[in-house]
């Protein structure tokens, strides 16, 4: 029997969903978008660096 498959990902478990919505944007609501995540993921890199640097005392 075969595994049951998300409709919204493809055989690699890509959210092609996601994709399409990213692909709608216009170049400028998508470099925003790019902005946005990069910026979240600076700040999660950072808090990350600030509490492993508190926890090793």
């Amino acid at each position: 029997m075969a595994e049951w498959q998300n409709p919204n990902e493809d055989w690699r478990g890509v959210d092609v969903s996601q994709i399409r919505a990213l692909l709608r944007l216009s170049v400028e609501e998508r470099v925003k978008h790019m902005v946005d995540v990069a910026n979240v993921f600076m700040s999660v890199r950072q808090q990350a660096r600030l509490v492993g640097r508190n926890d090793s005392r």
